[in-house]
């Protein structure tokens, strides 16, 4: 296996795992966003105003740790996507070098 087919299999790998984490993101935003509107309606039945059932949902550390798990896994897409395009620059940067040690520029 030459170092072009090592390169090409580790961009599998990272887009594999970007598809992961994409898929966790969006398992984790759905999630939120049910919590958040159940919570909220909870408070508005209960007499809030939207507002200020919007408030006292999101004063809460339940909902901090629910906002924060989103966030984290928007930043590991984010971190696979980075990895991705590294792996594209890498690739392009060894194709390039074979290209030139054959004298075909």
């Amino acid at each position: 296996m030459d170092r072009l087919d090592i390169i090409l299999s580790v961009l599998n790998d990272r887009i594999t795992n970007w598809e992961g984490a994409s898929r966790q993101a969006i398992e984790a935003e759905t999630t939120f966003k049910s919590y958040e509107a159940s919570i909220q309606k909870a408070h508005m039945d209960a007499g809030a105003s939207a507002a200020k059932a919007q408030t006292e949902t999101r004063s809460t550390t339940e909902w901090a740790k629910r906002y924060r798990e989103v966030a984290e896994a928007n930043l590991e897409v984010e971190l696979t996507k980075k990895l991705i395009n590294l792996a594209q620059l890498t690739f392009d940067a060894e194709r390039t070098k074979q290209a030139n040690q054959r004298g075909i520029v």
